[in-house]
């Protein structure tokens, strides 16, 4: 009669171990296999409305105009006022939207704005601390609020922020 050595551990783990490698192994490519298909499929629009409740959900794209600002109709005027002007502000520029709207003449600068502009004072061609005064006398704009001051230093742009106004 024939005596059967007892296995160790490691043995008995490694038997167990290749009957569960193949099965694992396949497991793996096949998952990443669908996990490719599936981003493949989100790349195309008819993919994401079938596999995406998100896009059935949201409605129709729009051509990329926010609609609260298409439909607003509100114009209003924003005057900047230098507080101790130090010189020459010529090369001081209001920007609305990131775009030069106007600068300062005789101290003040006054723009055009809609809803949701920003409004930003420009003054990173002078050197120094700059402090403006935003003014207006339409009682529609509730953002900013008259009076409000604003300060601009070497290389950074002083922010009015989005002008709001009351519904």
């Amino acid at each position: 009669m024939e005596q059967r050595r007892q296995q160790t551990y490691e043995e008995r783990f490694l038997r167990a171990y290749e009957r569960l490698e193949k099965p694992l192994f396949r497991l793996i490519l096949i998952g990443f296999a669908l996990i490719l298909i599936g981003q493949l499929a989100l790349s195309t629009p008819q993919g994401r409305q079938f596999l995406s409740a998100t896009d059935r959900m949201e409605g129709q794209r729009s051509a990329g105009v926010m609609p609260a600002a298409a439909t607003e109709k509100s114009n209003a005027k924003l005057t900047i006022r230098a507080i101790e002007p130090k010189g020459s502000l010529a090369k001081v520029w209001v920007e609305v939207n990131g775009v030069p709207a106007g600068n300062f003449h005789n101290a003040e600068a006054t723009v055009s704005v809609k809803q949701g502009d920003v409004v930003t004072v420009d003054t990173s061609e002078l050197p120094g601390v700059y402090r403006f005064e935003v003014d207006h006398d339409n009682p529609e704009i509730s953002y900013p609020v008259p009076g409000m001051l604003v300060e601009a230093m070497e290389g950074q742009l002083a922010e009015v922020g989005p002008v709001h106004f009351m519904k």
